[in-house]
């Protein structure tokens, strides 16, 4: 056989051997994708389905998994924390669903959220929180399990579900003035204003002296002076500038359990004006004046009309909402395939409504961070879609 020959079958032998290697792997590849289609397909697999929008099994143990983290941060006992973790199946869902109404509604109104709207309430946070740098920030964030960018993210979604339910829930909402009468008289003892007095002092300091004897000698007679009317400025100036007292110290208004019991009862009985005998407390012996006294009273309801509208307009607006959620789940197309654990959902769902609960309540996490913003469930990463449109 010639070299050239012996070149050629060497070539195609490489060629035919290659081929079969390849043939080879790329049937174990196929056989490696196929064995992971079934697991695949159950992670795609549609849990609930609002109209247009849908959330799979993935997103469910995504958000699942983030309010078991959340859960544990969070300050609860043990028992409630038990309590919590056991239910945490059917919150998620429950939680889930509430949220796919409100945004499939938000799709149907074209509701949307600028940027401008999401930086201030972004700076609102930090605010709040009394956060001034960006890195601190990222770490209040991420002590929580946020990122910057996903908790922006959250941050719209929230904003976009309150526009919707102020604008379509809060319409529903009349108070007449008669309304509000009417829970005045049934709540009068909320208004009551306790007993409360104004009251100032002054201390003849232990530093003065050694002699307890010569301390109270010193405050016997600072009170007879100023039960005799002599100035009571000049009176407490003249020790104080001798370093045995302090000047005048404005307690301002006091209630009862404000002060040293010992205090209190000294001048709890006292008029506007009037001079407690010196008590023994922290620091020395303490002299105080009544300023003045202003005695229990129950508010004018012209004085906490605005403070009883605003409260009965929150608890109807939390009461509404349930009735709203259960409307926008009768007219949408909602088709549920819960997961084992979660298939009594149903029954936190109607409680919720019932009562006028939030519709996210799972805050914990946040607060602890100091972030006053309600946290939906967190995506493992900013690369992750949320539930919502495919």
């Amino acid at each position: 056989m010639s070299r050239s020959m012996r070149a050629t079958c060497h070539s195609t032998t490489r060629d035919l051997t290659a081929s079969g290697r390849f043939r080879r792997v790329a049937a174990l590849a196929l056989v490696a994708v196929l064995a992971g289609l079934p697991a695949l397909a159950e992670t795609n697999r549609i849990v609930i389905r609002v109209n247009e929008r849908i959330a799979t099994l993935h997103d469910y143990e995504r958000a699942r998994r983030q309010l078991i983290q959340d859960l544990r941060r969070a300050d609860l006992p043990p028992e409630r924390l038990q309590e919590r973790l056991a239910d945490v199946g059917v919150e998620v869902l429950s939680d889930l669903l509430e949220e796919m109404l409100l945004l499939s509604r938000a799709d149907q109104l074209d509701t949307e959220v600028s940027r401008e709207d999401i930086e201030a309430a972004v700076e609102r946070a930090k605010a709040q929180a009394a956060i001034e740098s960006d890195e601190e920030f990222g770490q209040a964030l991420a002590s929580s399990g946020f990122t910057p960018s996903t908790f922006r993210e959250h941050l719209e979604k929230n904003m976009i579900m309150q526009t919707v339910m102020g604008q379509e829930v809060r319409p529903r909402i009349r108070l007449s003035e008669e309304d509000l009468r009417r829970y005045y008289q049934q709540h009068l003892e909320d208004f009551r204003l306790p007993t409360r007095l104004e009251v100032r002092e002054v201390i003849v300091l232990e530093s003065a002296t050694t002699l307890a004897e010569d301390r109270a000698s010193i405050a016997q007679d600072i009170r007879e002076r100023l039960l005799a009317g002599e100035p009571a400025e000049e009176v407490v100036a003249e020790y104080a500038d001798k370093g045995l007292t302090t000047s005048w110290i404005d307690l301002e208004w006091v209630e009862a359990g404000d002060l040293d019991p010992e205090l209190e009862e000294a001048i709890w009985d006292l008029e506007a004006g009037q001079i407690s005998p010196p008590v023994p407390a922290r620091g020395g012996l303490h002299i105080c004046q009544v300023v003045e006294r202003q005695e229990a009273t129950i508010q004018e309801f012209a004085a906490v009309s605005d403070q009883i509208e605003q409260q009965e307009t929150a608890r109807r607006f939390q009461s509404e909402i349930g009735e709203y959620l259960a409307e926008l789940e009768r007219n949408s197309y909602v088709l549920i395939e819960p997961p084992p654990e979660a298939a009594s959902f149903r029954t936190v769902l109607e409680r919720r409504r019932e009562q006028g609960l939030e519709l996210d309540e799972r805050g914990a996490a946040l607060a602890s961070a100091g972030l006053e913003v309600t946290q939906p469930a967190e995506p493992e990463d900013d690369s992750e879609e949320p539930p919502g449109r495919r």
